[in-house]
């Protein structure tokens, strides 16, 4: 049975971490991991301060002081390294020593740091000298894998044209929703209709969109709740937005344990994804879309050359253009039909089993290693 060392500083419970090793363990790979966490349970990374930013650095430090010798037994006996997401640092380091002992490297990033911090985000300029060292660390973390696995086609593509990696070594894997967690529930029709949006507020979200649907809606009589659930990067502009609006329909909520927000999607009666209109969010298919799909619910989300590719508009889930307030309302509203509700839902359930699933997942890492394989 082929061994596989999955190791790094990598968070351990995000689910494209913790769906990628079980999806190796369930297409008959043995998987030993090897982690420290550093960033665990840090909801909000957007606002660190230098202080807290040192203090990372420390403990980064010291982690791979522990990481080094307890990787380099693993590898003695395993096939291959798989390094998680966020693993940009970890490849230097971990990568580096696979390296050296001949043994191949599988990167899962998930994102680029140069998406997320200067496109998305806009923490760095581009072209300025922490953006550069953004896009250097990307570059060389990506090309020392001799395999890197993207979430989508549109990644993959991003991947090698901002990195000069060859297609070749990129695969693409879903990321997927743990089934024990997210699965469908009986429907109930309530008197209003119960709208749930979960994350971060960050820029690819486009929570104004959202807002100013919510607007749309109040002003047509739409009996609708929608609750927001999370804290980040835009919240306190979405609460300006909100209170300027004078929006009475919108539920405010910190935080939803993951553990509960399986049965909170199957509560609700429609889940939104990402309404932002930029490039990130049209390479992407977020864990709130696999998991409310999973969930039996009916999703509401951009329309994207990700997203079309798997989904069909007025058939699987509703797909409004970008930063389309209006559209965003009209399709919430189509979905207070409860027949046209449940026919949207449960295809689209049927539909993300097919790519989605953690039995999708382990086909296409198969596919992947194969990959790699072929190219040894």
């Amino acid at each position: 049975m082929r061994r596989i060392c999955y190791a790094g500083t990598y968070e351990r419970d995000y689910p494209r971490n913790r769906l990628t090793v079980r999806a190796l363990r369930h297409a008959g790979l043995r998987v030993e991991e090897a982690h420290l966490p550093v960033f665990e349970h840090l909801r909000d990374k957007s606002g660190l301060s230098p202080f807290v930013l040192a203090g990372f650095a420390i403990r980064l430090l010291f982690a791979y002081l522990r990481l080094i010798p307890n990787v380099m037994l693993r590898l003695l006996r395993c096939d291959l390294l798989v390094v998680g997401y966020i693993g940009q640092l970890d490849m230097l380091v971990l990568g580096t020593l696979a390296r050296l002992m001949r043994k191949p490297v599988v990167f899962n990033p998930l994102v680029s740091l140069t998406d997320t911090l200067v496109e998305d985000r806009g923490k760095f300029r581009a072209g300025s000298v922490p953006g550069r060292l953004v896009h250097l660390v990307d570059r060389l973390s990506m090309r020392m894998a001799d395999l890197v696995l993207a979430d989508t086609r549109e990644n993959a593509g991003f991947f090698a044209t901002q990195f000069g990696l060859d297609q070749q070594r990129i695969a693409v894997v879903q990321v997927g929703a743990p089934e024990e967690m997210f699965y469908p529930g009986a429907a109930e029709v309530g008197d209003v209709l119960d709208v749930l949006f979960v994350g971060k507020f960050i820029p690819l979200h486009g929570i104004e969109t959202i807002l100013r649907a919510a607007a749309l809606l109040e002003r047509q009589g739409v009996d609708a709740r929608i609750e927001l659930v999370g804290t980040g990067q835009d919240y306190a502009a979405a609460r300006v937005l909100a209170d300027e609006l004078g929006l009475r329909s919108i539920v405010w909520t910190d935080w939803i344990p993951f553990d509960q927000l399986g049965t909170r999607l199957r509560e609700a009666d429609v889940a939104l994804g990402i309404f932002d209109d930029g490039a990130k969010a049209a390479r992407v298919i977020p864990n709130k879309v696999h998991q409310a799909l999973a969930s039996g619910t009916a999703v509401v989300t951009r329309t994207s050359p990700a997203i079309e590719g798997f989904l069909s508009d007025g058939e699987t889930a509703l797909l409004v253009p970008p930063a389309d307030p209006l559209a965003l309302a009209g399709a919430i509203q189509r979905l207070g039909d409860s027949g046209e509700r449940q026919r949207i839902a449960e295809a689209g359930h049927r539909s993300w089993l097919e790519w989605g699933s953690q039995r999708a997942l382990a086909d296409q890492l198969t596919l992947a290693l194969e990959r790699l394989d072929s190219r040894a």
